[in-house]
């Protein structure tokens, strides 16, 4: 995987947009309890949306976890990392791999036991989709309309 590098260097604009998109994700899921966008390399791009965790401590945790994963999915030659599930008995994280150009991209949402396991998945994939039309530049409107 490349390096975080290029895309932390959002345009402010950018990034807002983005962290808008994440707090709808948020907002629209009973018991999201964070979210943050993070580069490969474990740096917080967006600041974390929910009420609980650290973006950068989040965003690192993520980065290490899926490049685990990675590795044991490519010894059993599955193919490339797309998503992570962890559950718990106070909650669940799901971890997601944004195939974004020029480096991907990890989304990562922390839950508590209200969360859905199918429904987080399906949102987390609608909103890493908008954050790369984001980034790509063919805007998607965070509010969904």
């Amino acid at each position: 995987m490349a390096d975080g590098q290029d895309v932390r260097r959002l345009e402010p604009a950018v990034r807002e947009r983005v962290a808008q998109h994440l707090q709808a994700f948020a907002d629209s899921l009973n018991g999201v309890r964070s979210a943050v966008l993070a580069s490969v390399d474990g740096f917080a791009l967006v600041p974390a949306a929910g009420s609980h965790g650290n973006g950068e401590r989040l965003a690192a945790m993520t980065s290490a976890m899926l490049a685990l994963a990675a590795a044991v999915g490519r010894e059993l030659s599955l193919g490339e990392l797309e998503v992570l599930m962890l559950e718990a008995g106070e909650g669940k994280v799901l971890m997601l791999a944004l195939p974004c150009a020029p480096a991907p991209l990890l989304l990562m949402a922390a839950c508590d036991t209200r969360c859905v396991t199918g429904k987080v998945l399906w949102s987390a994939k609608e909103c890493g989709r908008n954050i790369m039309a984001e980034l790509s530049g063919s805007r998607a409107d965070p509010q969904g309309n």
